[in-house]
C-alpha cells in the first residue's frame, strides 16, 4: 500500500491549523436587566 507523503503533511498541517485557530468567545447567557429608574 503505497502512502503518498504530501497528504501526510497536509493533514499535520490541517490538524495544527485546527489546534492553532483562535477559538470563538463564549459569553455567558445573562438576561439584561432592565434600569432601575431612582425616584419611582
Amino acid at each position: 500500500m503505497a502512502i503518498d507523503p504530501y497528504a501526510v503533511l497536509r493533514a499535520l498541517l490541517r490538524a495544527e491549523a485546527v489546534r492553532n485557530a483562535p477559538k470563538p468567545q463564549v459569553k455567558e447567557a445573562k438576561p439584561e436587566q432592565p434600569a432601575k429608574e431612582p425616584g419611582r
